[in-house]
């Protein structure tokens, strides 16, 4: 997707969170209107209690990056440079979540698993992230 077109995106979906938030639109249609949009999809629930964790850009951001389609087709060396950009960008919700999706789906780990090892378990390390994909194991610390 374009720049122009992601920067159209993310304005689109913030104006229907600001209308929401202003009370001129109901949670239920707002939400309807961004799953039509972004391709995370959300509930009310999420619209209603993202601040608790994120402000609006960031937000914004996590649900209109889009997802890595071809993650069946993730290799070795695209699934480092997919590591390497969570690493170097640690404060980037919405690519740790795009990147940890394709990765987790590719080698069958569960939601968050990347996100644990990182932030849980201090593994910062590429060579050592992209192993415990490949294995069927959990690690032993």
């Amino acid at each position: 997707m374009s720049k122009p077109i992601m920067e159209e995106l993310k304005s689109k979906i913030k104006r229907l969170i600001v209308a929401f938030e202003s009370g001129k639109e109901s949670a239920e249609k707002t939400v309807d209107n961004i799953n039509e949009l972004s391709s995370l999809k959300i509930d009310v629930d999420f619209l209603r209690n993202y601040w608790r964790s994120s402000d609006l850009e960031s937000f914004v951001e996590l649900i209109s990056i889009p997802e890595i389609e071809n993650w069946t087709e993730i290799d070795d060396e695209y699934a480092d440079r997919l590591i390497g950009e969570i690493l170097d960008n640690l404060a980037n919700d919405a690519l740790i979540n795009r990147n940890s999706t394709a990765l987790e789906k590719r080698f069958k780990k569960s939601a968050g698993t990347i996100s644990d090892w990182i932030f849980y378990d201090d593994i910062t390390d590429r060579v050592k992230i992209l192993e415990l994909l490949k294995t069927n194991t959990t690690i032993q610390l």
